[in-house]
């Protein structure tokens, strides 16, 4: 359908309607709430699809009512126009499918990155520009599945079920910062506060939030990349135990070279690297794991790591920082002294 018809259509027939976001917004009273009845307060937002494979959506940021725009919601709000009305339930009826499959057969949720302009956006903008001393374009943010707002992922892309209660969701948006999963089934949340001001719950350095409520998901956190795995030349698979790490790795390391760069969550490099030895068969590669200077990445860890993959051939480089008083690969690149050896 026609977007910026309907985008018009929606500014005429909504006294208080203005564009906002760019255009990608219809910004009004609110239908639901008493504060919709102020005449100034624009704070209920229709989505204008950007593209096809976009469901049209609603959110309020007081009353927090939300859900898809079709024919009946238009004539719930006293909106009446059967062809608009028509066309946009049909379109939606189009964006249904929750999942893709690649050619791997890897199900993949089928999602957008979203990024709102507010003050808590500017925050945690601040705040991983500084860790990692890189100024990330919002094109980058969005494009590397960085997720800033876990709110901001669930508005647009209309996830009205919950898997953990609002207040949880409500402390995961306000205090973390997310990395989405290589499926698109959930996100990996980082706490920025201090500890003790969340729920006990969710007081950790980590918690994994899963937009879907599936057993089936793979939550490592993989950095978005084209390889082609017919090259003649070695394919590098780089692992490290964190986001922040992997992402230092791929940019202030690696200098953003072609290659496999993923976080694992954890200290189970042989259980992600299995992954993505059989879901895509992979060969030709050369493995570069950047441990943690802990127990989790011992020497006498990566020996084993190195045990179990000797029948494949495949060589193996474990990468450390020795930086002074810096246990990973996590920060800026003024604080990366690398060392390499091959196992």
């Amino acid at each position: 359908m026609d977007f910026n018809e309907y985008r018009e259509f929606l500014l005429k027939s909504i006294q208080t309607a203005k564009p906002a976001g760019g255009n990608k917004f219809v910004a009004c009273r609110c239908f639901y709430c008493p504060d919709g009845k102020n005449s100034n307060s624009r704070h209920f937002y229709i989505y204008i699809p950007q593209h096809d494979d976009e469901v049209s959506w609603y959110y309020c940021h007081k009353c927090h009512s939300t859900g898809t725009v079709d024919n009946s919601k238009l004539l719930e709000w006293g909106i009446y126009e059967s062809n608009i009305g028509e066309e946009i339930t049909k379109h939606n009826k189009k964006c249904v499918s929750k999942y893709r499959y690649t050619n791997t057969d890897l199900k993949i949720l089928n999602i957008r990155n979203y990024i709102s302009q507010s003050e808590l956006s500017n925050i945690k903008y601040k705040y991983l520009c500084d860790r990692l001393g890189y100024n990330f374009s919002l094109k980058e943010l969005l494009d590397l599945k960085i997720c800033l707002n876990l709110q901001d992922i669930l508005y647009y892309n209309n996830i009205n079920k919950l898997t953990r209660n609002r207040n949880i969701v409500d402390q995961l948006n306000n205090n973390f910062l997310g990395f989405i999963s290589i499926d698109n089934t959930s996100v990996n949340l980082r706490r920025l506060c201090d500890e003790g001001l969340v729920y006990n719950s969710i007081d950790k350095r980590y918690v994994n939030y899963k937009l879907v409520d599936t057993d089936n998901s793979e939550r490592f956190y993989t950095i978005p990349m084209n390889v082609d795995l017919n090259n003649r030349e070695r394919i590098k698979f780089n692992i490290a135990e964190g986001p922040f790490d992997i992402l230092s790795i791929y940019l202030n390391c690696r200098n953003k070279e072609n290659g496999i760069y993923t976080s694992i969550g954890g200290s189970n490099y042989l259980a992600v690297i299995e992954f993505f030895l059989k879901t895509y068969s992979l060969v030709n590669i050369e493995i570069h794991i950047y441990p943690d200077n802990d127990e989790s990445g011992s020497n006498e860890y990566m020996r084993y790591i190195g045990n179990v993959l000797r029948y494949f051939n495949i060589p193996i480089y474990i990468h450390r920082n020795l930086y002074e008083n810096q246990k990973d690969f996590g920060v800026r690149k003024e604080f990366i002294r690398e060392s390499i050896i091959k196992l």
